[in-house]
């Protein structure tokens, strides 16, 4: 089966390797079950407003570290050759991706259908690209209805694809949507079939929202990545004069790090042999290191950074225990990683 998976975040982008992991596992366990798999993967980094503020010198998380030639640069190419110069090809362990830029043009970013008329614009002719470049696809799995999901059900009478949708967004329980997006959720959920989400709880969460029967959306659990999964457990038991737990997650708030680095000093101040490591990056890694300076838990509490899969189990093998004081996961692919490390 030809399967093209279609995620609502970026896919294994560079400055971003962490994002789109859930699906690059899926995508591996696929393709080893001799499934032929591809992958298109968006993004809208850049305005034309954007772009000539840089050029006075007012930049944006997306523009601070380009130069002035390269703005220049993007400036012509995404004002008068938006198309043409929206597409890169890569393979990642032999899943072909197409990745598009897509150019927000003058338009206001901060409209509630802004983004989602971006996917339907730049979406129909990505999927054309991937079916002239790879064939046509016998399935898509879009993960997320914000927006993978809306685009692939929009998609569905021109290009006569069967979809498949995964929920695993933990905005409807955090963020909360604009009125404009949940009229077309509300549309989407109620007319069509093959919807899932990746745990019951979310189930009922979504099925309460959208006034929608139980069994309107189906359970399909999270994947654990194959190097974890087929690594036996340590036979050996190693003794550690220090106890460590172990937080693996995203430094944003929703992750829960700075209750979690408060929690562990009321706990474990006066204790000298508990140790809390944590991996990850984001934006609030200063905040964070303040904190544990200012907790004077220097020696206790350590930030390691952004780790990969390898790392992750090397981390895992040599703690006690894991906490993930997230303040809402609609599943938490760490906690059956650690589970599956005993």
């Amino acid at each position: 089966m030809h399967i093209l998976i279609i995620p609502s975040e970026e896919y294994i982008p560079k400055k971003k390797p962490i994002a789109g992991i859930f699906q690059h596992d899926q995508a591996k366990i696929l393709q080893q079950n001799g499934h032929r798999v591809g992958v298109l993967s968006f993004s809208f980094n850049y305005s034309f407003p954007a772009l000539i503020k840089a050029i006075f010198g007012k930049r944006t998380k997306r523009t601070k570290d380009l130069s002035l030639l390269t703005i220049f640069k993007l400036l012509y190419q995404k004002t008068f050759f938006p198309y043409q110069t929206a597409f890169s090809y890569e393979s990642i362990d032999d899943i072909n991706v197409i990745r598009c830029d897509g150019f927000w043009g003058a338009k206001n970013s901060k409209h509630p259908l802004a983004r989602y008329n971006l996917w339907l614009k730049y979406g129909s002719f990505t999927l054309k690209k991937y079916i002239e470049k790879y064939g046509k696809p016998d399935i898509i799995h879009a993960h997320n209805m914000i927006y993978a999901g809306l685009f692939a059900i929009n998609t569905k009478a021109t290009f006569n694809i069967p979809i498949v949708i995964t929920e695993h967004s933990s905005q409807y329980a955090m963020e909360g949507v604009s009125t404009e997006i949940e009229e077309l959720l509300k549309k989407a959920f109620h007319n069509n079939e093959n919807f899932y989400a990746v745990s019951p709880k979310l189930i009922e969460l979504l099925s309460h929202k959208f006034s929608l029967k139980e069994d309107k959306i189906k359970w399909l659990p999270n994947v654990l990545d194959t190097v974890i999964e087929n690594t036996e457990l340590p036979t050996k038991v190693v003794k550690r004069d220090t106890f460590r737990f172990i937080n693996i997650a995203n430094l944003i708030p929703l992750k829960g790090q700075k209750e979690l680095i408060e929690a562990f000093d009321m706990a474990f101040k006066s204790s000298e042999n508990v140790k809390l490591i944590i991996a990850g990056e984001g934006v609030l890694e200063k905040e964070l290191n303040y904190l544990i300076e200012q907790k004077k838990l220097k020696k206790k509490v350590k930030l390691i950074g952004l780790i990969n899969r390898k790392e992750v189990l090397n981390q895992l093998d040599n703690s006690d225990v894991l906490v993930l004081p997230s303040h809402y996961e609609t599943f938490g692919v760490v906690l059956i990683e650690a589970l599956s490390r005993g």
